[in-house]
Order: C-alpha cells, then structure tokens, then sequence
C-alpha cells in the first residue's frame, strides 16, 4: 500500500510520531493498526489527565475513577495484542507489569506522574508495531 500521507505538524517530534504511525498504517495490517490506536487512545487519556490535574480540575479524591478507566485502556491494549499474536512484541510483558502499578496507585499526583513513562511505552510498542522489536 502506498503511503501518501501529508503531515503538518511542524514539531520535529510529532512529525516523527506522525509518520510512524502513516508507516504502520499503511502496511494494511489491521491488527498493527488497530493495536496503534488502542495505544494512542492509551497515550491520549494520560496526556489529558496529567495537566488537567495538575490545573487542579481534578477532584483528586476521585482518583478510583481515573485509576480504573486508565487500567482499563492499558487492558484495552494488552487484550488486542494477545487475540492478533502481538504479545511476541517488544513491550508488551513490560505494560502488563506497569498496569498493576496503575492499578495500585493511590494518589491522583502519582498517577499523573505516569504520563511519561506511558509515552515511552507507547514509543516502545510502535517501534514493535513498526517492525523494529520482538519480545527479548
């Protein structure tokens, strides 16, 4: 399939994001490009949540509620790439481990302290997607 893709994004970073994912779309594998976007779903809910409780638009005493959404989207993730064979990928074990963190955070502050380290698994499990990693 041809990848004829125009990205806009003008930050070298997001370039990069954006056309990995035009590259691993493009491929026509459907369950590469479905688990993709369960992982940017993922990717998308903590980089909404961090700064939106951070600008204290949070109730932090509801963390419970964004806990177990955010657990749900890492399931959401792990589900898809073990039903299409993707759980050989590079990654994968590692987000398992990280969802019962998830799981047993306690804070709305330490759940929002995530966001980075779901940015770098979602890095991490496009490089896989991309072709770039089995599981060590």
């Amino acid at each position: 399939m041809p990848m004829n893709y125009v990205c806009t994004a003008t930050d070298a970073h997001q370039r990069d994001e954006e056309m990995q994912w035009a590259r691993i779309l493009s491929t026509g594998d459907s369950a590469r490009g479905m688990v993709l976007l369960l992982v940017q779903k993922l990717c998308t809910a903590f980089h909404e949540y961090e700064p939106a409780f951070r600008a204290d638009a949070i109730d932090a005493a509801k963390v419970h509620v964004f806990r177990d959404r955010l657990a749900r989207r890492i399931e959401a993730v792990l589900d898809a790439m073990r039903a299409n064979g993707l759980d050989v990928l590079d990654g994968h074990a590692d987000l398992g481990r990280f969802l019962e963190s998830v799981r047993a955070v306690a804070s709305a502050s330490e759940l929002a302290d995530m966001t980075e380290t779901v940015h770098q698994f979602g890095h991490r499990l496009c490089d896989a997607l991309e072709g770039k990693g089995l599981a060590q």
